[in-house]
């Protein structure tokens, strides 16, 4: 099968999980997450962007209130979509229960230890009816084992020599050191959610750009990458795919469930 011919076989979302290029996954995301967003009252939306970095990842209301968190104030420095820039670890960062209407935590959970202790607050922290987007490495892939099994230096290494990112590994850009706990994979965050009252609506896989560059560069398209994933298949007894290395879903409170009869006063601050 073809490049081509697999963009072609790709789903909408719905039902089943939308396997796309970046950019197809990433639309049909925002079309969910527009869809679904809504805020008592038609208040300002409030949003968290939890790993602020550079720029915020979904269009958003020009109205909204939006908080970045981030070790980096360099990257977050760079971000002009912020109202407030909070400086420090996330896991030092506390807001009231039912703060936000949307939380992005986007290719932060697989750089900290305990990931599900984020996923958790996270599910504390979001209003009813309020979604939750996370997007991490997908861990069922080649690209994530090996990386799992090779140094962060390597990491910055490949990226600047090989991909061709001259400031990788400097202050406000990537790659930085991961972790991949276990408890990032899809089925591991749907059932510790479940139990705080979320549920997914939207999931979605696609592969890396980094890597969809560096195997057209060496040739591995067309038929080549339909033998390539074949043999990813096969030697892992089926456990990797090497299309689907990135993870997006977007969780949400049940808005029956939670009823809310107040908006939540000023969002939180660093714990000290």
């Amino acid at each position: 099968m073809s490049d081509e011919s697999d963009k072609r076989a790709r789903v909408e979302w719905g039902a089943d999980p939308v396997l796309g290029t970046p950019d197809e996954v990433t639309a049909a995301l925002q079309r969910m997450v527009t869809g679904l967003l809504r805020t008592p009252d038609g208040a300002p939306l409030r949003a968290l962007e939890a790993g602020a970095g550079k720029r915020i990842r979904l269009d958003v209301p020009d109205d909204a209130y939006i908080v970045g968190v981030d070790t980096d104030d360099t990257a977050m420095g760079l971000n002009p979509r912020l109202h407030e820039r909070i400086v420090g670890d996330l896991h030092d960062y506390t807001a009231p229960a039912r703060s936000f209407d949307l939380i992005t935590c986007w290719y932060v959970l697989e750089h900290v230890e305990r990931p599900e202790v984020l996923i958790a607050r996270f599910a504390e922290m979001v209003a009813p009816g309020g979604l939750v987007v996370l997007a991490v490495p997908h861990l069922h892939s080649p690209k994530s084992v090996f990386t799992k099994c090779t140094p962060h230096a390597f990491h910055v290494w490949f990226r600047r020599r090989v991909l061709g990112f001259p400031n990788a590994g400097k202050p406000g850009y990537g790659p930085y050191p991961t972790t991949l706990r276990p408890a990032i994979a899809p089925a591991a965050i749907t059932a510790l959610v479940a139990r705080h009252g979320l549920a997914p609506v939207f999931e979605g896989y696609f592969e890396d750009d980094k890597q969809t560059r560096f195997r057209h560069r060496v040739g591995v398209r067309g038929w080549r990458w339909s033998l390539a994933r074949g043999l990813v298949r096969a030697l892992s007894l089926g456990l990797l795919d090497a299309a689907r290395s990135e993870y997006v879903v977007v969780l949400r409170r049940d808005p029956a469930r939670t009823p809310v009869s107040t908006r939540p006063g000023p969002v939180g601050s660093p714990r000290r």
